[in-house]
């Protein structure tokens, strides 16, 4: 069974040692502390020049709420550009409403910037309560995976749940689990709730 180990780095040198450990993709990323923000232009051409492995850019102008004003959004939507003149692999991207509801508009706008980049919905995604409803709208936006703990906690806590996502998305979009996912504990994850993708900053 071929599982792809997604490495979230939060510098150059992170990616690196990633790419050296065997990592199949980076999410690149600064200020981790946070949830990880958008890494500098310098850092994701660093990257792209050095590192032979598909790599996605966070898009996300500050931590905190996943609320975004329209500056927010057009900062996001600036930083696609960027990364799409950088010939990156993919973005990771989320946007909710006050109501932690998949904020649409946001959504569309930044999709549609993205082209034919791939597409990941951060964590953002486990704040919402409904989350097949969610899934089953992030299919028809465009997006083609999606990054989860399967609830609050860690993802090994919410196994049942991310079994649950894994069948109910039916190959339609892709479930990739992370939230304390190891290179030592992944192995359990997949066998428990079928993921073929896993996330972690110490995944490899």
């Amino acid at each position: 069974m071929n599982i792809l180990k997604e490495a979230c780095v939060g510098n150059y040198m992170e990616a690196k040692r990633a790419y050296e450990l065997g990592a199949d993709r980076l999410e690149l990323c600064h200020n981790l502390k946070e949830g990880g923000t958008t890494p500098s232009y310098g850092t994701i051409l660093l990257a792209k020049e050095n590192l032979n492995l598909k790599i996605n850019v966070i898009i996300r102008p500050r931590g905190g709420s996943f609320v975004s004003t329209e500056e927010e959004i057009q900062v996001m939507e600036k930083d696609i550009e960027i990364c799409k003149n950088l010939k990156v692999d993919g973005v990771v991207i989320g946007a909710l409403t006050e109501d932690n509801e998949i904020d649409e508009i946001a959504i569309k706008r930044l999709v549609k910037k993205a082209g034919d980049l791939s597409i990941t919905f951060h964590m953002a995604f486990d704040e919402i309560d409904d989350k097949k409803k969610a899934l089953d709208k992030l299919v028809e936006l465009g997006i083609d995976r999606v990054l989860t703990k399967g609830g609050q906690g860690k993802a090994l806590d919410n196994q049942e749940s991310l079994k649950e996502l894994v069948e109910y998305a039916r190959k339609r979009i892709i479930i990739l689990a992370g939230g304390g996912v190891t290179k030592d504990n992944y192995t359990e994850l997949v066998r428990n709730t079928g993921v073929m993708e896993v996330h972690g900053t110490k995944i490899v």
